[in-house]
């Protein structure tokens, strides 16, 4: 169903005009002043994070977060290429006081020792070839120094006995008579006995189940297929060996064998490599058959293994370097294949002379990426459901490392420490998850994956946040981590006599948090009690839209008690399907704003970033700026848009204001959109708009500069076509539910701007139907206890202010101060958003100026301009 509504203006012209003449003079002028110095951090930069690497880093002066400096440069990708590099606290390069390294391999360079204090110079080049300019960086004396070990350390403390991947040797005995009698254990041992009696699997993928109506499609069944079949190959014999290992029972040993000998005969460059995740299953399969039942295994035996993982790993390891080690991101290489490659050069190592250089391909490139989707502040690029297929990886790579080196990257990196804050605002317990990403309507609930995840976690890390998520998730979901397939003989081999650490109180944790590396706000109003829990999230993030992130900036969505009220819409059935890319990764798909019809662009310069953020006890408030996400810069052609930024005030508890400003170089039709499982209705004579949930309701005020045309429809202008019969995680086909879908269009103006003020009701509250706002004598918006001003004359700066009715809370986007009870607060940003809170007796104030992501200061002077 569709139906369009003609013009309306969202407010009557005296209205308008009441509202935009609502501020005072003096605040309009220091808006002003503020609107000229937008070049604070423009679009000048045509991308923040290119999908491969086109300057060095650490450079521009810049201070290294950590000691231990790791130089990375750009990729001449040629075969066969090398580099050299030169470090030095001499920017003349004294060979006496210069550390070199030649021939490297790769674009990664890590000194593996602890700098001295003060800056250091650098550079690199082709072997043999021309010096780079010089990059220079800074060492703080206020850096914790850590320097990781040696390659050479990690190579030589591989035992030259077997098995040494699931267990060593040394050990086994004590880990088989601890182990045997959990829970985690008998679950193993019972899984592999129903495997006992299977038949081999045929090196087939002949599509005898399923055939594609196209060529995509075909091909996309082929692969899953080859999948399934190096997957299905691994989960079994690694099964059987853990098997074998916990109870020494030859029956578990004759099944693993029989397994992995049979793979050994398969064709290296047959369909199991059609995917490289199946192909990265069989290499590990047959590894870890090599290595557990290395003395029951014939030479020729060993020989046929060793012969086809030599072809599988070397073939990654071909592909990979000057490749992944430059690439921003490589998602398969991340999410299971490297985590397999170095299982599998630790197993054959000292059997296949190639293997020295795999691990140290794997560890280098491990301590210099890691984790690549994620920074420093505990974020992950690609959402919460994509997070899940790297957990293993992320846990089990710096456990390996820490087991042979001593080196714990868990407790170097500031990544891990900051995870559990990502997974408790991002992915409550018993909540779907803040929706961005792909698959992130598949999911309802973190559930056993998360659970097993975080438990681990707070034991390696100590992290008491960990450790208060994983008891939530216990606690809403009525799970243990043993129920979960995850990390399971992670548990038996690290965890088994670790508990985890004391859990925090809610008090403990802010209202709301943002992850500004990756571009994620997310916020709450009863944060820790999911079921009265209003959760609002934004996303603007600087590294833009590719592999599994979204062409979302500036989009937001709403929950309430971790149900989707306002959420993201579409299926993901295959990266390259119609639907996928015409609508859910499309920005028709989110709850954001159509340029001219066109939404932003799928690489690294459909960027945004958060440029404020401000917490309170009483709201919490963020500006997105997706200025550079259509297209980049509007000389350029691509794109009319000049600016889009986009403010989400959250006032606790239950109301929900964004306010957009938006700027073009010519006249630009505005599409403003919001989407909903549940079904949206429109009143057109008050220029409102609802949606209802089996426990909350939204009612919803829209005010806009531009007069609007609505329409509303519960279609997708691409069909889903579940062609892969897809399925969501209680087994429902997707595709086959309504979800509906609003819009706002305005005929062409060069600026606009938007507000829509969104009411959240529950409780008894819910059904009824009370006014939604009111004008008070200075025309200011009166919603339940709070006055809302907001500019609506396009022409005039854009400001938003918010007054708590009892004079308690007073805040303001911009301008040179607020009025705070009898002060007035003016903060040391000029500009800056204020916020003054009366807190037992006493005022609180809190500013937020204009950030930039931290990227952009490594970027050379050469590359900030317009054009590359």
């Amino acid at each position: 169903m569709r139906r369009k509504i003609k013009n309306q203006w969202s407010l009557s012209g005296f209205k308008i005009a009441l509202l935009a003449g609502m501020l005072c003079c003096t605040v309009i002028s220091c808006l002003a002043q503020q609107n000229d110095k937008d070049a604070l951090f423009p679009g000048s930069y045509p991308e923040l994070h290119p999908r491969y690497r086109m300057w060095p880093t650490p450079a521009e002066n810049a201070v290294v977060p950590g000691n231990a400096a790791v130089l990375l440069w750009p990729a001449v990708r040629t075969k066969g290429m090398t580099y050299d590099i030169r470090l030095s606290q001499d920017p003349g390069f004294n060979p006496a006081k210069t550390i070199q390294a030649q021939n490297i391999p790769w674009t990664i360079y890590n000194p593996h020792r602890v700098l001295n204090t003060g800056a250091w110079y650098w550079q690199y080049r082709s072997h043999n070839g021309s010096w780079s300019a010089v990059a220079r960086f800074q060492v703080d004396s206020n850096t914790t120094a850590t320097a990781s070990p040696l390659a050479g350390k990690l190579l030589s403390a591989i035992p030259v006995s077997h098995p040494r991947v699931l267990i060593d040797q040394a050990n086994k005995p004590a880990f088989t008579r601890s182990a045997m009698p959990s829970t985690d254990a008998t679950v193993i041992i019972r899984k592999a006995d129903k495997l006992l009696d299977a038949p081999l699997p045929a090196e087939t993928t002949s599509g005898k189940k399923k055939k594609g109506k196209t060529a995509y499609q075909e091909y996309k069944l082929r692969a899953a297929e080859s999948k399934h079949l190096g997957f299905g190959l691994l989960a079994d014999v690694e099964l059987l060996c853990q098997a074998y290992i916990l109870s020494g029972e030859q029956k578990y040993a004759d099944k693993g064998m029989q397994l992995a000998k049979a793979a050994s005969h398969w064709d290296p460059h047959g369909p199991s490599s059609l995917n490289d995740f199946g192909d990265a299953g069989c290499m590990l399969a047959m590894a870890l058959a090599f290595d557990t039942f290395h003395d029951q295994l014939t030479a020729s035996e060993r020989k046929a293994l060793l012969d086809n993982i030599n072809v599988r790993a070397g073939r990654c390891y071909t592909n990979w370097i000057n490749d992944v080690d430059a690439k921003v991101l490589s998602n398969h290489v991340w999410q299971f294949t490297l985590h397999y490659f170095f299982q599998t050069a630790i197993a054959v190592h000292g059997e296949l002379k190639d293997a020295d250089k795999w691990l140290t391909y794997a560890y280098e490139l491990w301590l210099a990426r890691a984790p690549v989707l994620g920074g420093t502040e505990g974020g992950w690029l690609e959402g919460a459901v994509y997070f899940t297929i790297n957990m293993e990886t992320l846990l089990n790579v710096p456990t390996i490392i820490k087991n042979y080196t001593g080196f714990d990257f868990i407790q170097h990196h500031p990544w891990y420490l900051n995870n559990p804050y990502w997974m408790f605002y991002s992915f409550p317990a018993g909540s779907s998850c803040d929706g961005f990403g792909d698959n992130a309507e598949t999911r309802t609930m973190p559930g056993k994956d998360y659970l097993a995840y975080a438990d681990a976690l707070s034991k390696l890390s100590g992290s008491r946040v960990a450790a208060t998520y994983a008891e939530k998730i216990e606690q809403t979901e009525k799970i243990k981590p043993a129920d979960a397939d995850m990390l399971r003989w992670f548990r038996l081999r690290y965890l088994l006599h670790k508990n985890r650490p004391d859990t925090l109180p809610d008090s403990a944790f802010t209202t709301a948090r943002m992850f500004h590396d990756i571009g994620v706000v997310d916020m709450h109003s009863d944060i820790g009690h999911v079921n009265n829990d209003l959760m609002v999230s934004m996303r603007s993030s600087p590294y833009g839209a590719y592999g599994h992130m979204l062409a979302d900036q500036n989009t937001f969505n709403v929950l309430y008690g971790g149900q989707r009220l306002f959420y993201m819409s579409g299926h993901k059935i295959a990266m390259n399907d119609p639907h996928r890319l015409e609508w859910y990764k499309a920005t028709i798909g989110h709850n954001g704003v159509l340029v001219n019809d066109q939404g932003q662009t799928f690489d690294p310069k459909g960027y945004g970033w958060i440029s404020r953020f401000l917490d309170g006890s009483s709201l919490s408030y963020a500006v997105g700026d997706a200025s550079m996400a259509y297209g980049g810069n509007p000389q350029q052609g691509k794109t009319t848009l000049k600016k889009f930024k986009r403010h989400l005030l959250f006032l606790h508890p239950d109301i929900v204001i964004v306010y957009d400003e938006l700027d073009a170089v010519s006249a630009t039709t505005w599409k403003w959109l919001i989407h909903s499982p549940q079904q949206i209705r429109i009143d057109t004579a008050k220029n409102e708009f609802y949606a209802a949930m089996e426990n909350a309701s939204a009612a919803t005020s829209f005010f806009s500069s531009q007069p609007v045309q609505w329409a509303v429809s519960d279609t997708f202008t691409v069909a889903v076509d579940n062609w892969r019969e897809s399925k969501d995680e209680k087994g429902n086909l997707y595709g086959n539910k309504n979800e509906w879908h609003l819009t706002a269009a305005t005929q062409p103006t060069k600026k606009m701007r938007f507000l829509a003020i969104m009411q959240i009701h529950t409780g008894d509250q819910k059904d009824q139907q009370q006014p939604l706002y009111r004008f008070n004598d200075q025309q200011e918006i009166i919603v339940g206890n709070w006055t809302i001003k907001a500019e609506l004359d396009a022409s005039r700066p854009a400001i938003i202010s918010a007054y708590k009715n009892d004079g308690k809370v007073a805040f303001s986007s911009g301008g040179n101060n607020i009025q705070a009870g009898n002060q007035q607060y003016a903060g040391k940003i000029k500009g800056s958003a204020k916020l003054g809170e009366l807190i037992n007796g006493k005022w609180m104030y809190k500013e937020a100026g204009d950030s930039i992501p931290e990227v952009v200061n490594g970027i050379p002077s050469n590359i900030k301009q317009r054009h590359l």
